[in-house]
């Protein structure tokens, strides 16, 4: 059963075993020409035995897609709360890490993208609840700059929707087909300027 939040299913060793030999599979051959068979061998397992652990291969690909969105949520959360930073800091630490993760994760990696496009089309609403636990992350950081008189907001939840589809660019599976990380960076630091600005604007209008 699909979780909601930031939680993952438990997953014993076995079952962890499995992720590992799946994902090196799916990171070398592709998604589409890994068997079920080909990772049961790999475990040391009977292809029925691997199915009483994930009943398809997609459900294998989605456990091992929503382990990488536990870790990413964690370092994003770690990057953020680092003491001394402002809320522009954080929300420019936020989408810069973004943009170095998915960058690692895709450029010059087809057989990765090839894996979260089939997770993309077969369990749609898998982006949702990402993007969800993501803006949970975000919505912290915005509530903690209204609260050191930072930020002026009418939504902090609409706000943190639309960061995310402004930064959506830096943040998606896309950069496959993008430039070199620096210049990526450097651009992703020119929006975030602009988004500063619009802040500042918003928070002077506020106290007039």
């Amino acid at each position: 059963m699909p979780l909601t939040g930031d939680a993952t299913p438990p997953l014993d060793e076995t079952a962890r075993a499995i992720l590992d030999a799946a994902s090196r599979r799916f990171l070398h051959y592709g998604y589409g020409k890994t068997t079920m068979s080909e990772i049961a061998g790999d475990c040391n397992m009977s292809t029925g035995n691997l199915y009483r652990y994930f009943p398809s291969k997609l459900d294998i690909a989605e456990a091992f897609v929503r382990r990488l969105r536990a870790e990413q949520i964690r370092m994003l959360r770690e990057a953020v709360g680092k003491s001394g930073l402002s809320t522009q800091d954080k929300l420019r630490t936020f989408f810069k890490l973004k943009l170095k993760l998915v960058y690692d994760r895709f450029h010059d990696r087809p057989k990765a993208y090839e894996l979260s496009q089939e997770i993309l089309k077969e369990r749609p609403s898998f982006a949702d609840e990402w993007e969800r636990a993501e803006s949970r992350v975000l919505c912290e950081v915005l509530e903690e700059g209204e609260g050191a008189g930072e930020l002026a907001l009418c939504d902090r939840n609409r706000t943190a929707r639309i960061l995310q589809d402004i930064f959506f660019r830096f943040a998606s599976s896309s950069v496959y087909y993008e430039g070199e990380y620096d210049v990526l960076a450097g651009e992703l630091d020119d929006v975030m300027d602009l988004v500063w600005d619009a802040f500042e604007h918003r928070k002077e209008l506020s106290i007039r």
